[in-house]
């Protein structure tokens, strides 16, 4: 590709820009700096507006780094009943110490704001980029906060946050070196970053082939062009990409964890997260939106001779792929979609500046937002934050399971891990959790089933048990047949939950 092609598809199909451009491109990126601390501050407010609660992501996360903390990177499943002395491949186990770790400095507030920084600085990065790629300020804010919106109100803290950040990272990495022949020292970061993903969050494999179509990209050009040491550097970089996966303490065998978790019938039918965004349903809403927006944008600037970046198209569509494939991943559609919107439509016309006085009093108007959602956090009471769980339901449940060390307590998932961090004597007597990799498709449907007291069979998961917790808030279907449940009396009720002990 030669240096004016490059630049041509780089702008979205304007012609290079001369010398009185350029300077104008730097000005509008030295005002950008202070849209992006106002994107960043208005993303951590908005976020923090529905992370006062912790949820069971985040329960899972701190009670399997305090195992981490405590017993070292765990092989073999010892805090459930059902798959106890499994296998236990723990993807995670680095975004789960870390958050274990911010707890013990500052509890539940400081894992919160940890998460929600996370997000907000991937935004600013994603920002950054746009920026760096011409995009006017106040589009680039337009888009970031539209990538935001796909994820709004289901960015809680857990591992996935540290997602947030890795994509944008990766696309800054790999899109720095479009027009150049060998890959740039900036560009090999990515491969490090890989690596520490891979101990984070399974959006590794998202990473990695974002790196790696970058690297077979620049590839097929460089064959083209008979560049062989060119070839040589982009195909080492494709390799480390997909190395990287593996890089964990568990090496080829994390391929089994991904396996277990893409694509699983019993997933998807349950109507979990990775069941694919359904338009009738409002959490989806978002996502369609900027599905259509992102596909009228490139539209619009197809139709004005514009072509976006091959790369940045195909990343679009290998996200918008995985997006339609499971809801949770749908967060990743938004960074690349509207980096394609946002690149396509750049580069038609000089924006309008705004008044650097009207921008500084924006962004700190935004940033003193962002730091009263802070405090707001810190100050959130326990409680709060525990909101989501039967408090007292587990504690009568770990108390009558005191007195009787064989006794295994049946749950739903919220009460699982609820007990599994409030109460750690109960590791290894508690019948399940969330890790549904650890089951057989036989034993989802039927943990499925129970927790939805749903079909004619539901109850088959009772004999064994003597002892069952429900979280009336989420499972009142589950509460509420239990109660009626011939052969069992309710040792304990309130609003938040119910304890259940059979009969003789």
């Amino acid at each position: 590709m030669t240096a004016e092609a490059s630049t041509t598809v780089h702008a979205g199909g304007a012609a290079p820009a001369e010398a009185p451009g350029g300077s104008r491109l730097a000005r509008a990126f030295s005002g950008g700096l202070t849209w992006l601390a106002a994107v960043a501050s208005l993303a951590f407010f908005a976020t923090a507006q529905y992370c006062r609660s912790v949820y069971v992501d985040t329960y899972f996360d701190l009670y399997t780094g305090r195992y981490v903390a405590e017993h070292g990177i765990p092989q073999r499943n010892a805090l459930t009943a059902m798959a106890h002395g499994k296998p236990w491949i723990d993807q995670q186990w680095l975004a789960q110490l870390i958050y274990y770790r911010v707890w013990q400095l500052g509890g539940y507030a400081a894992v919160t704001i940890l998460s929600i920084a996370l997000v907000s600085a991937g935004l600013a990065v994603l920002g950054a980029l746009m920026l760096r790629r011409g995009v006017a300020p106040l589009s680039m804010c337009a888009w970031s906060l539209a990538a935001l919106a796909v994820s709004y109100g289901y960015a809680t803290p857990r591992a996935q946050s540290f997602g947030y950040l890795f994509v944008p990272l990766v696309l800054l990495l790999v899109l720095n070196d479009h027009d150049r022949r060998w890959p740039r020292a900036l560009t090999w970061l990515s491969i490090p970053l890989l690596v520490v993903w891979a101990n984070v969050h399974g959006s590794v494999l998202l990473g990695a082939g974002l790196v790696g179509l970058h690297a077979t990209c620049r590839a097929v050009a460089a064959l083209r062009c008979r560049d062989f040491p060119s070839l040589a550097a982009y195909l080492l970089l494709g390799a480390c990409a997909a190395a990287s996966v593996f890089c964990t303490p568990y090496g080829l065998q994390i391929v089994h964890y991904y396996r277990s978790l893409i694509g699983n019938p019993e997933l998807s039918a349950a109507g979990t997260e990775w069941t694919p965004p359904n338009p009738a349903s409002a959490d989806a809403w978002a996502f369609f939106a900027v599905v259509i927006a992102v596909a009228l944008a490139v539209i619009v600037a197809w139709r004005r001779g514009a072509r976006p970046q091959a790369e940045v198209a195909i990343f679009g569509a290998v996200t918008l792929g995985v997006a339609l494939l499971a809801f949770r991943n749908t967060p990743w559609f938004g960074f690349a979609g509207c980096l394609l919107a946002a690149d396509v439509l750049a580069g038609r016309s000089a924006p309008r500046e705004l008044a650097a006085s009207f921008r500084r009093g924006i962004a700190a108007a935004l940033a003193a937002l962002a730091v009263v959602a802070a405090i707001g956090l810190e100050r959130t009471p326990v409680r709060q934050y525990e909101a989501w769980i039967p408090r007292r339901a587990i504690e009568v449940a770990a108390g009558i399971a005191a007195r009787n060390p064989r006794l295994v307590v049946l749950s739903d998932q919220w009460s699982a891990v609820g007990l599994l961090w409030l109460e750690p004597s109960m590791a290894g007597r508690v019948a399940f959790d969330i890790r549904t990799e650890q089951y057989s498709q036989a034993q989802l449907a039927a943990i499925f089933d129970f927790m939805g007291a749903k079909g004619s069979h539901w109850q088959r998961f009772l004999p064994g048990y003597d002892l069952v917790v429900v979280s009336r808030w989420q499972h009142p279907r589950l509460a509420s047949a239990m109660t009626r449940l011939a052969g069992w009396r309710v040792v304990y009720t309130d609003t938040h939950g119910v304890v259940l002990e059979r009969v003789g």
